[in-house]
């Protein structure tokens, strides 16, 4: 077992590698609370940084954007403007990072989105970015088109996309259900510009925010499983987020995916959950 001193050098390099070697001089997102709880600089880069950012079994591409998704959700502005600028560092696109933000507005709500992607211009300009996404939606479309298009996209990732509902959906209900899939699948999974495995990871990050573990984050689970992720890299989105939406959320994330786990769909189609 490392020694909290390892710890807290490993926690240093990973700070680092996010803020674009500033890492030794980088206090974090608000360097001044670390005036009234000067543990916590300590404390924070031993645990979040190096015990969990440098955990392996989730690459450090998936881990800035479920941190991202999450900070949007908040609409904690220094966190989103660090969140922003890490992801950049990591490798991960100006395009990619809208892309995101746009899922945001679903998942978190629509002023989560544009307050994010308001920072994120921000940040953009200080680093003479200059990004506009094309215009790909076209007001041309069928509405019937769309719902088509979305329902197709939406079983890629889960074949029964009417199974939400244990008892038959009100009108109201089913009214949600007919724009959701119009404009969340049909408008905003089917983009290019973020792969379907990143859009899985944000979805997956944005129900840990909500804090949901219901059927909705089940079903997720099941269709990030189908889709390919590992239960490894599903429990790591969630070990990830320990520090951004509490313990006892992330634990209760990691229950639910357990079930999911020893379901007779999966209990025997993969190994145990560990590092690799």
């Amino acid at each position: 077992m490392a020694s909290l001193e390892e710890r807290f050098q490993k926690g240093l390099e990973m700070r680092a590698r996010l803020a674009g070697g500033q890492g030794r001089i980088y206090r974090g997102s608000v360097p001044s609370a670390y005036e009234l709880a000067p543990d916590m600089y300590r404390i924070s880069t031993e645990s979040l940084y190096g015990s969990i950012w440098s955990r392996p079994g989730l690459d450090l591409k998936y881990r800035s954007m479920a941190t991202l998704t999450v900070s949007a959700i908040q609409l904690t502005a220094p966190q989103i403007r660090a969140q922003v600028r890490n992801a950049l560092n990591v490798g991960i696109t100006p395009e990619e990072i809208i892309e995101i933000l746009m899922m945001v507005a679903f998942y978190g709500g629509v002023p989560a989105a544009y307050n994010a992607l308001g920072i994120t211009k921000e940040v953009f300009e200080d680093r003479d970015l200059q990004v506009t996404l094309p215009e790909t939606f076209h007001p041309s479309l069928e509405p019937d088109t769309l719902y088509e298009r979305g329902v197709a996209k939406h079983r890629e990732f889960i074949p029964d996309v009417f199974g939400y509902h244990p008892t038959e959906p009100t009108p109201e209900e089913h009214d949600l259900d007919v724009l959701m899939q119009e404009y969340l699948w049909g408008a905003i999974w089917t983009r290019p510009g973020l792969d379907m495995k990143s859009r899985i990871v944000c979805a997956l990050a944005a129900l840990l925010a909500g804090g949901q573990y219901d059927l909705f984050t089940r079903r997720m689970i099941e269709g990030a499983l189908r889709y390919g992720l590992t239960r490894t890299e599903i429990m790591e989105i969630a070990m990830q987020l320990v520090f951004y939406v509490g313990i006892l959320t992330a634990r209760s994330f990691m229950h639910i995916a357990n079930t999911v786990f020893r379901s007779p769909e999966f209990a025997s189609t993969a190994a145990p959950v560990r590092g690799v």
